[in-house]
């Protein structure tokens, strides 16, 4: 950034996904570039990265690890490899209220596999086209795909296995709900909503899956914050909800005399949380409270009128609350060093594609035409 010379004053929030390298509470890149500006930022860490944790722990857990770049040492991930091969079977659905996916258009190729291979499971109905496409590679870093497979080996098991039912199950219950209403509602201020939807959805489990999953949640629960649930609740439709996040925030003002960088730390989680105001223990010694990056340039007056105006998403900008489109760049930086040399070409090439894909967003095919 310093070699562009990017202005960085203006910097309020920033978006990763949830690795420690990037949200390491000390060595972090976001909390040591907290630390290099000298305040603090409001941390939008990807909720599509998190809703893949618990269901990769589970498979781990039911499965077994992997055992190579591609490849899973159990025995369903073996039978995952060449799924899409075996013929529909007789399968007992798993019924569900499948999601409202109102932006299809939006969606990747395997996002939309995924969506119908939900319907196929929850009706009990697999039609032959699907049956005939592809799921998606196989990848440790796709789990979207992953799930994919798994549901497509479950349409084709006669007698499934218990472990295969139960990430089925999971996937049904949780994993696809989940991924689409992120997709969905992809605001900032919705990120502690759908926190506490995984909690709710994921209970169905047995006390020994909820010590599988629960961990993985309380590490990856980033949108638990003390700062993201005030700047959710300022925006919530809830009078209630916004008149007790501005007390809230006074009361950071009144009693806070150090504009340096605090420690990003996820606080104890509630898994019995029914609202996601009550996710955390606000009143416990180890909860501490700061107010949300994105509000503090924000008068007490103005902060007040949101009350009864419920404006904040036309004062704080509206950031998302996943970062798929910066996985499409990473994409675009890896293509560009395979086709260039040096940072001034790579540079150059990536923001050629960039305009070119601005000015024309689509391909014409011949149907255009006709």
């Amino acid at each position: 950034m310093q070699d562009k010379n990017e202005d960085l004053s203006k910097l309020r929030a920033v978006g990763s996904d949830g690795t420690v390298v990037n949200t390491g509470s000390r060595g972090g890149i976001i909390h040591r570039l907290e630390l290099h500006l000298g305040r603090p930022l409001q941390w939008n860490i990807c909720l599509l990265h998190a809703n893949e944790l618990p269901l990769r722990h589970l498979f781990q857990h039911l499965d077994g690890v992997t055992s190579g770049p591609k490849t899973y040492s159990g025995e369903i991930g073996k039978l995952l490899v060449d799924c899409e091969l075996s013929e529909l079977a007789e399968y007992d659905p798993i019924p569900i209220d499948l999601p409202d996916v109102t932006n299809i258009e939006d969606l990747s190729t395997d996002q939309k596999y995924l969506l119908k291979i939900m319907i196929a499971v929850s009706s009990g109905i697999c039609d032959e086209d699907l049956l005939k496409t592809k799921p998606g590679i196989m990848s440790h870093s796709r789990w979207l795909t992953t799930a994919n497979r798994i549901l497509r080996l479950y349409v084709s098991s006669n007698d499934p296995s218990e472990t295969l039912k139960t990430l089925a199950t999971f996937i049904m219950k949780v994993y696809g709900p989940m991924w689409f209403a992120i997709k969905k509602m992809s605001s900032c201020f919705d990120g502690p909503k759908h926190l506490v939807d995984t909690i709710r959805k994921s209970r169905y489990l047995d006390d020994n899956l909820k010590k599988v999953v629960d961990p993985v949640i309380q590490r990856n629960g980033f949108y638990s914050h003390p700062e993201n649930l005030l700047l959710s609740m300022l925006g919530d439709d809830n009078k209630v909800q916004r008149e007790i996040a501005y007390r809230r925030i006074m009361k950071i003002r009144d009693a806070d005399s150090s504009d340096g960088v605090r420690k990003f730390v996820v606080p104890d989680i509630n898994m019995e949380a029914n609202h996601y105001a009550s996710l955390i223990y606000w009143h416990k010694e180890n909860c501490v409270v700061t107010e949300p990056p994105l509000t503090k340039d924000i008068s007490s007056e103005r902060l007040k009128s949101v009350i009864d105006e419920n404006n904040i998403r036309e004062i704080v900008p509206e950031l998302p609350c996943h970062t798929q489109c910066v996985e499409r760049y990473v994409k675009l930086v890896t293509n560009a060093s395979a086709s260039v040399i040096g940072y001034n070409s790579r540079d150059g090439l990536i923001r050629n594609q960039i305009e070119s894909r601005r000015l024309m967003p689509t391909f014409h095919t011949k149907r255009d035409f006709v």
